[in-house]
């Protein structure tokens, strides 16, 4: 974070910001942006790789609301956080093959969102914070399970 930088907002952070992680200079760019005025659009392309559920949220909660007056278009891999805008496009194999409101689009078993929603959904289950992390070693041929290394989480 900024505390850590030796002269704070002051630190140059080198070309093209070389001195952070990719993460770090994602949220400076973020961080940014958020300072403009008069912003009319806003896109916003993965801001928030990395972090998780909770900040992601936080996060997008203070990109709305700084950039209330705007249109903001949001561009995510996770679905679930798209319930909560007013209008989702789905764009697969560079198209567009669906448009509408979100709670109008998971409601309709036949749609494409729906679909992606579901697919969603049951991977997060399946991946949930309880599951078990496997060590699956290939010996001749053969795949063994030896001990467990943690939990996912």
């Amino acid at each position: 974070g900024l505390a850590s930088l030796p002269e704070g907002l002051q630190t140059l952070l080198g070309e093209g910001g070389a001195r952070l992680s990719g993460g770090e200079g994602q949220r400076v760019r973020l961080g940014r942006a958020l300072w403009q005025t008069g912003v009319r659009l806003a896109l916003l392309d993965e801001p928030f790789r990395g972090l998780d559920r909770d900040q992601r949220s936080r996060l997008l909660g203070e990109a709305r609301s700084c950039w209330a007056g705007a249109t903001l278009l949001y561009v995510t891999h996770d679905l679930a956080e798209t319930l909560a805008f007013d209008r989702v496009l789905v764009i697969e194999d560079g198209g567009l093959v669906e448009e509408g409101i979100p709670a109008e689009l998971a409601a309709d078993t036949e749609s494409r969102y729906r679909t992606l929603l579901d697919a969603e959904t049951a991977l997060k289950d399946l991946w949930g914070k309880d599951t078990p992390w496997r060590r699956l070693r290939l010996d001749e041929g053969q795949l063994q399970e030896t001990s467990a290394v943690g939990q996912n989480g």
